[in-house]
């Protein structure tokens, strides 16, 4: 482990102070913002943003309390003072359930903002955000949509299928600033546009779950799952993609269902060594063609093939990471005790990953799951409704596997540089005692790792 991340404790091996004896170390968790997280609900989506007064961890999902706060829906950490606040006066969500599903920030060209989807009333009591919204720093604005209530964005995307980069959203809706929409639209920055014809969705409560824009060889194409049996008047059940100059069309020979509820809830594209192929996830579902019902499957362009074993219940979500044993593929999931709701593909089997991640639920439900993975500054950051890491650690809904990709001690702020924002942020943690200052791992903060880092921010890495 190293002290190039905020949230983390340092474990260089005691009284080795130069930077070529930090390269060894494991995989391991660290509680994290888990520490003093979720009340209760569940964590899923997770974004780094600067919005001017520093980088902050915006963490969305469906809780009502975080930190001890009362802030519902959304949350932002500061990885420095490890306190929550949220952005402005947060989200309202009326009397429904609500939740946030996506976090993203986007580039409009004359500024970035952070945008939000799920199902929520409105962000900062601003007129037009029902479902989504942006955050610029200072205040929430509409972006337009015009949604109403149940529709909701399951879904954020930043893509270019080579007329520019946009930001594409996916979810429950069938129409969006006024026009006929089948659950997928594109924003550019300054207005919507519809991704195909309008045609619709069909099927039982059909909505899309994921976007994934990749070229199987075919063309650059907007890929979809969810949970639909018609597409844009298409019959392409459970995923589709479009082309430009094509349209919506299905993919493979399709795919088969395995009943009415079958969902896809995940699509990302990893090369595993054999060529690029996108990965696509959720309830037991299998090609149309034939096959098992399975958790996981790829298309490479040519053909489907299953990956790995069924784990069952449903996977929530697929993230390509490297633990610094290289680049391998992770998924998250609920009802999938035998992973422990946390695998990685190893030797083409689902392996449980350091443990995985269980313990006692937070309530309102009644068994564990983890529903999102996200990367921050190169460690994994699960989040779900678990209270407990696969080595026993007390957590609420967050919690993250520390890479060992770097070792660079210096770079405390984990940027990639080392300047003298590094020693600032280092000088604070020791005069506080916070643990990431243990510069030799002793447990004790003292001036030995005071004058230990000294010497190797003087190195630099």
């Amino acid at each position: 482990m190293h002290a190039a991340r905020l949230f983390v404790v340092a474990a260089v091996v005691p009284g080795a102070l130069v930077p070529g004896a930090l390269g060894q170390c494991d995989p391991a968790w660290v509680p994290g913002p888990g520490l003093n997280a979720l009340g209760n609900g569940y964590a899923e989506p997770v974004c780094a943003w600067d919005d001017g007064s520093g980088e902050a961890l915006y963490v969305g999902g469906s809780f009502t309390s975080i930190g001890g706060f009362g802030y519902r829906g959304i949350a932002r950490w500061n990885p420095g003072t490890g306190q929550w606040s949220r952005p402005g006066t947060g989200l309202s969500f009326g009397n429904t359930n609500g939740f946030v599903t996506s976090i993203v920030p986007f580039d409009t060209g004359a500024e970035t903002l952070l945008v939000v989807g799920g199902f929520f009333a409105s962000a900062g009591g601003q007129a037009g955000t029902q479902s989504l919204a942006a955050w610029d720093g200072g205040a929430w604005r509409s972006l337009g949509a015009g949604f109403v209530a149940p529709e909701a964005v399951w879904s954020l995307e930043v893509g270019d299928l080579g007329d520019g980069e946009k930001l594409y959203l996916a979810g429950g809706f069938l129409q969006i600033a006024g026009q006929p929409c089948s659950g997928v639209a594109a924003w550019d920055g300054v207005g919507f546009s519809v991704v195909g014809d309008g045609l619709g969705m069909a099927g039982f409560s059909p909505f899309v779950n994921e976007t994934v824009v990749w070229d199987d060889g075919s063309g650059v194409a907007l890929y979809a799952v969810g949970r639909f049996s018609d597409i844009d008047g298409v019959s392409a059940p459970l995923a589709a993609r479009y082309r430009p100059g094509v349209g919506w069309e299905r993919f493979g020979g399709g795919l088969t269902a395995q009943n009415s509820t079958t969902t896809l809830d995940a699509a990302c594209v990893f090369d595993d060594g054999d060529g690029g192929a996108i990965y696509i996830a959720g309830s037991p579902f299998r090609p149309a063609g034939g096959g098992s019902f399975s958790s996981v499957y790829k298309w490479d362009g040519v053909a489907w093939s299953v990956v790995g074993q069924n784990v069952g219940g449903r996977v929530t979500d697929l993230r390509v990471w490297d633990d610094g044993t290289g680049p391998a593929l992770y998924l998250s999931g609920t009802a999938t005790p035998d992973i422990n709701y946390l695998a990685r593909l190893d030797g083409g089997s689902w392996a449980m990953y350091l443990g995985g991640a269980g313990g006692p639920a937070i309530p309102p439900s009644n068994f564990p799951s983890v529903f999102g993975l996200a990367e921050y500054r190169g460690d994994l950051v699960v989040c779900g409704n678990f209270t407990e890491t696969g080595d026993g650690q007390i957590v609420e809904g967050i919690a993250v596997v520390e890479t060992c990709l770097s070792d660079c001690v210096a770079d405390f702020n984990g940027d990639g540089v080392v300047n003298t924002q590094d020693f600032i942020a280092y000088l604070g943690a020791w005069a506080a005692g916070d643990p990431a200052a243990d510069t030799d791992g002793n447990g004790v903060i003292d001036t030995r790792d005071f004058i230990g880092y000294l010497g190797l921010w003087a190195a630099g890495c």
